[in-house]
């Protein structure tokens, strides 16, 4: 596994994934330039207002990087400048920080080599039913779950892929949702994006009900079996340092760093 082309595959799927669900909603912005992206949903969501896949040197683009963040703080919306490991580390994060943006906790881009495993190692329990969205109704079952299970629970996740739907529920979109059931009730979401020959998860999350049962990590296994059958040859996750055990165990490995800064 080459690690440079994993993380340039890696970032080609964040950016595309960033701006997937924005470039479907009428009230979306996309501004999508050579070494700088900015992704704006329209609605007050940090998760899908970012700024990301920059090139520009502070020393040069000082103008251009103050235009982005005053796009989104003119409307006191709140938003995400993304660090990707190929894309700003070491030189844009002390512009950050002037400008009065900060990082919590940077996250591990770890990545796994599906074409030199046999089986994706794990159990699904046989409680659970995985289903992948196709239908309006699954794509409610799947905002549902990420929005209450958000904390504080956010209403414009639900908007957000709602909106989307026409484009989420193609057969040929990218974007892959699963759903986990129990006796009919969903319980547990996860979101993949297929582009560039990665795999890659996004949004996940379960009722605090039936957090600790292995419901979350089963939908991993189960898109990561399915990303194996259409000859897809890598997958990505990212996670903070107390998960980074979890996901070794499936077989992930550390391949870079990743910042969010807001």
């Amino acid at each position: 596994m080459d690690r440079s082309a994993v993380l340039k595959a890696f970032e080609a799927n964040l950016w595309d994934r960033t701006s997937y669900l924005a470039t479907a909603r009428k009230d979306g912005e996309v501004q999508n330039l050579a070494d700088l992206l900015l992704v704006d949903s329209g609605l007050p969501c940090a998760s899908f207002n970012t700024i990301g896949k920059s090139a520009l040197h502070p020393r040069f683009g000082m103008d251009r990087i103050e235009s982005a963040i005053k796009h989104f703080q003119s409307k006191s919306a709140p938003f995400n400048w993304i660090i990707g490991p190929l894309s700003g580390h070491g030189s844009m994060e002390p512009t950050l920080k002037g400008f009065g943006l900060s990082c919590p906790e940077e996250e591990w881009v770890m990545a796994m080599d599906l074409g030199k495993i046999v089986n994706i190692p794990g159990n699904i329990p046989k409680e659970l039913e995985i289903r992948k969205v196709s239908t309006s109704a699954a794509l409610e079952d799947f905002a549902n779950i990420l929005a209450v299970a958000t904390k504080p629970p956010d209403e414009n996740l639900k908007t957000i892929y709602m909106d989307a739907k026409e484009a989420v529920t193609s057969p040929s979109q990218p974007l892959r949702l699963y759903v986990g059931y129990l006796e009919g009730k969903p319980v547990a979401v996860q979101e993949a994006f297929s582009a560039h020959g990665i795999i890659s998860f996004y949004s996940m999350a379960a009722l605090s009900s039936t957090q600790g049962k292995g419901y979350g990590a089963a939908l991993i296994i189960a898109a990561l079996r399915e990303a194996k059958k259409a000859n897809i040859r890598t997958a990505s996750i990212q996670t903070v340092e107390a998960g980074r055990a979890i996901y070794e165990r499936f077989g992930f490995k550390p391949v870079g760093r990743i910042a969010a800064y807001s």
